[in-house]
């Protein structure tokens, strides 16, 4: 009978491709570490592990979404203490300038009156650290500062942009120390004027704002049991929180907003550097002038220390809601970690290889193929044989 080569290689061509095929799948396998690549392999492992892949990633985009969360609650934290710290101060300058010993020397009241009107500038600016880096600066894009401080400092001024809108809408706070009020005025987006009603319905709006975030803590279904990440700018400053606000209706919420503004940092600190510049301007005036000048200082000074201890508690509410929330994300983090570890785990259990063991037989599965390989080479060669008896 007469065998030619190309009747062995027919066969050997089939069993070549198959070794190849193993020996590819094997390497693949050490490269990826998965058991399966394909449902057909073991449907059951296959879609349990892919599941469990999907819960992975879930919880490992929380888990870096909370750290990230946790330090921009740390920085509001940081400069509602430093707010906090900046009243402190200003309320041992309060004391100092109601006694008799700094009223008596002109210097001493004019580095009084600067002193406060400084401090103005400087909590205006804690204000808008609350929104830098981690924030989009109050709805702003970041060449946009949210709060400037007249240089009187007796006028806030709110820039914000509101949802669809492209420019800020800008809410004008002006203090006037006669009635020891804000008054409310402003600009929209579009350049008309606003009145003070509008004013303080755009101020309650952008109060009411939020930045819940479905961090592996509370019901994605129940917004109200999210944590919410956006604790700084007026409602630090007033102490009253979105969640407050949005409980009331609009006309409680406005009113409440005045008030909480009148007898805040801002107000009072206002009503003392209007009282002691005037003490100054009436110093060298006469008896008369200096006199009523001082009654009046006096006077707005025990206003003004009447009222601050309830503004600091305010603002000192803020950092403790802000430390109880981080405390809780913390805690989230500690078992989101854990059920990383444990996700890890159960889809090894389903899809991962033993490292060891799949290199052995992808050497194994190497070394058949090679020698397939050197097996074809003799059946290519044209005489193998030409007669088998």
């Amino acid at each position: 009978m007469r065998v030619t080569a190309s009747t062995f290689y027919k066969d050997y061509a089939k069993s070549v491709q198959d070794l190849k095929s193993i020996y590819n799948k094997s390497m693949q396998q050490v490269s990826s570490g998965k058991k399966y690549e394909n449902a057909y392999e073991n449907p059951l492992d296959y879609y349990a592990g892919k599941k469990i892949d999907n819960l992975y990633n879930d919880v490992v985009t929380k888990d870096t979404m909370i750290k990230d969360v946790i330090n921009r609650l740390e920085q509001q934290e940081t400069v509602s203490r430093t707010f906090y710290s900046e009243m402190s101060d200003l309320n041992i300058k309060y004391e100092q300038m109601a006694s008799s010993s700094y009223q008596g020397l002109e210097s001493t009241v004019d580095t009084m009156h600067t002193y406060m009107l400084n401090k103005q500038q400087t909590m205006t600016q804690d204000l808008n650290a609350t929104y830098e880096n981690y924030y989009v600066m109050g709805g702003n894009d970041q060449t946009t500062v949210p709060f400037t401080m007249s240089q009187d400092g007796l006028t806030l001024s709110y820039h914000h942009k509101f949802p669809g809108e492209s420019k800020a809408t800008v809410m004008e706070m002006k203090y006037d120390p006669e009635t020891k009020s804000f008054s409310y005025s402003g600009t929209d987006a579009n350049g008309n004027s606003l009145s003070e009603d509008q004013t303080l319905d755009k101020i309650l709006t952008a109060m009411r704002e939020q930045g819940r975030m479905s961090l592996g803590y509370g019901d994605i279904n129940t917004v109200e049991t999210l944590p919410d990440t956006y604790y700084g700018g007026l409602n630090m400053v007033t102490g009253l929180t979105s969640d407050k606000l949005r409980a009331m209706n609009d006309s409680d919420a406005k009113e409440a907003i005045k008030s909480a503004m009148n007898t805040s940092a801002f107000g009072l600190n206002a009503q003392a550097v209007d009282a002691t510049n005037n003490y100054y301007e009436n110093f060298n005036k006469t008896e008369a002038e200096k006199e009523a000048a001082l009654q009046r200082l006096n006077e707005d000074l025990e206003y003004v220390i009447g009222n601050l201890d309830h503004a600091m508690i305010s603002v000192s509410n803020t950092f403790r809601r802000i430390g109880v929330a981080t405390q809780t994300l913390e805690e989230v983090d500690n078992q989101l970690q854990t059920a990383e570890d444990t996700y890890i785990k159960e889809y090894n259990d389903h899809m991962a290889i033993d490292t060891y063991d799949a290199i052995v037989q992808m050497y194994q599965h190497m070394y058949s193929y090679n020698a397939a390989m050197q097996v074809g080479s003799k059946i290519m060669q044209n005489s193998l044989f030409d007669f088998v008896q």
